[in-house]
């Protein structure tokens, strides 16, 4: 996305595990506000080692990442800092599909969304389930990849529906 002159300021790592796709994202936007999410408090707890590791700096400013534990959207740092002009995902395609709605709505008008961590032959429903939800497809997975990743973004102007 950098290579195409991608540029956000407002990130968001939806279930980020080990906290990688913020680091990535960080390290190509590093002036960027960015926050990671997970469900697991130990997930955090390695999150937070991981920067440490690879000097990532902790806390709410420009260029560092905020860490929080929570489900979904439950938590109100998700909420106050949205709406992002990216968001993150590698997770199951099951949460992916339920989380649609929530994710979309967190999404600003013509922000992207890329999503992993689901099977080749889940892609399609995921896909649909954020088509529901304003969002398009840009970029269509490689058909030869076991675990496909899907680039979304956010209609600028809503359907009437």
């Amino acid at each position: 996305m950098k290579r195409n002159g991608a540029s956000f300021s407002n990130i968001l790592d939806l279930g980020t595990g080990t906290g990688l796709l913020a680091f990535a994202a960080l390290s190509l936007w590093p002036a960027a506000r960015c926050i990671a999410s997970d469900i697991d408090p130990i997930s955090i707890e390695v999150t937070q080692e991981n920067a440490r590791l690879n000097s990532i700096r902790l806390g709410r400013a420009r260029g560092q990442l905020e860490l929080v534990t929570a489900g979904g959207f439950d938590h109100l740092r998700l909420k106050a800092r949205a709406p992002y002009d990216l968001v993150v995902a590698n997770i199951l395609a099951g949460p992916l599909i339920d989380l649609s709605r929530n994710v979309a709505k967190a999404l600003e008008p013509g922000g992207h969304l890329i999503l992993a961590g689901l099977l080749r032959d889940q892609a399609a429903a995921v896909v649909q389930a954020y088509r529901r939800c304003d969002m398009m497809q840009i970029r269509l997975p490689d058909p030869d990849a076991e675990w496909p990743v899907l680039e979304l973004r956010k209609r600028r102007v809503e359907r009437r529906k």
